[in-house]
């Protein structure tokens, strides 16, 4: 889309259009979005195609749609958390990944579904409706971040951001199929962010590949004086390491993890990915992360939680 835009194949009101056609297509049995922001959204991809029609320095990504969260705060806009309690709550500020993602003139497609103040994994447990698999819509699309892997996969959003506390964004890119990454935690802002569990939550991106997911990171990437745990790093170009070549690459696999509870068909899978780098080059090692078992206990919280609102 970027490289049509530049080459002006296409304008950024004709992307945004189709989006909206086919959110209206598919998302009624899909059910991704809470709501979403048609208007603002074409009058904004106007502006970007005046300012490039007139000869106007924009930003290569400016005019490209995203679909986000709905734990993440917009001016103006409804952030329910996927939460009957925040249904009219209007954010009155931006997060700063938003303030950052306007500066690049994005366009929000509008909210995405999630569970409830993000607890869940299946976005089942969401107080306005469950989100379905695009793939099997009798299937879950993990959770929380199930609608932004969901619209990411169905084509109703060429990406979107996430959050994830304990997978919340991995699982469901996993059970989409699509791509998922939980940056280190403090490389991106989480102020404007409703927190589930300050100290784990990670903002980032769900994207079609892992090309989008590192130009997505670019943007929302980097200090934010508004967060505490922000660190103070150096900008990178995380596209530079984008590269074809892994050997060499140590990639290790926890034997506590392929025991007892695993499902014999997401074993094999896993096992034949790490067959396929060795033939590329990398050196795939068993090895033990014998303190995996006491990150269950974030599960157990998160279950324990959930039955009591249950």
């Amino acid at each position: 889309l970027v490289e049509k835009l530049e080459k002006g194949e296409v304008t950024s009101v004709e992307i945004t259009k189709s989006y909206f056609d086919r959110i209206k297509e598919i998302d009624p049995k899909v059910k991704a979005y809470v709501s979403t922001m048609e208007e603002e959204a074409m009058a904004k991809a106007s502006e970007i195609d005046e300012k490039r029609k007139a000869g106007e320095k924009v930003s290569a990504l400016a005019g490209i749609p995203i679909g986000i969260k709905d734990n993440m705060c917009i001016t103006g806009t409804k952030t329910t958390c996927s939460s009957k309690m925040l249904e009219n709550f209007v954010a009155p500020y931006n997060a700063t990944l938003i303030e950052k993602l306007n500066k690049e003139d994005a366009i929000y497609l509008g909210k995405l579904n999630m569970d409830e103040f993000a607890m869940g994994g299946s976005t089942e447990n969401s107080a306005f409706f469950k989100t379905r698999n695009p793939w099997d819509l009798d299937r879950v699309p993990g959770g929380s971040s199930g609608g932004s892997a969901a619209a990411v996969a169905a084509g109703i959003a060429p990406w979107a951001l996430g959050s994830d506390t304990g997978g919340s964004i991995r699982q469901p890119a996993s059970l989409c199929g699509v791509v998922g990454l939980k940056p280190t935690y403090g490389l991106v802002s989480r102020y404007g962010l409703v927190a589930f569990a300050s100290s784990l939550d990670q903002i980032g991106p769900i994207t079609k590949d892992v090309t989008d997911a590192a130009m997505l990171l670019n943007v929302i990437a980097g200090h934010d004086e508004k967060d505490s745990t922000s660190m103070d790093l150096e900008a990178k170009d995380y596209t530079k390491a984008l590269v074809n070549d892994v050997k060499g690459m140590r990639i290790g696999l926890p034997k506590e993890y392929f025991g007892e509870g695993i499902n014999e068909e997401v074993k094999q899978a896993i096992l034949n990915v790490a067959k396929k780098y060795e033939e590329m080059g990398a050196i795939v090692e068993d090895c033990s992360f014998e303190v995996g078992q006491y990150a269950t206990s974030v599960y157990y919280i998160i279950a324990c939680a959930e039955a009591s609102s249950n």
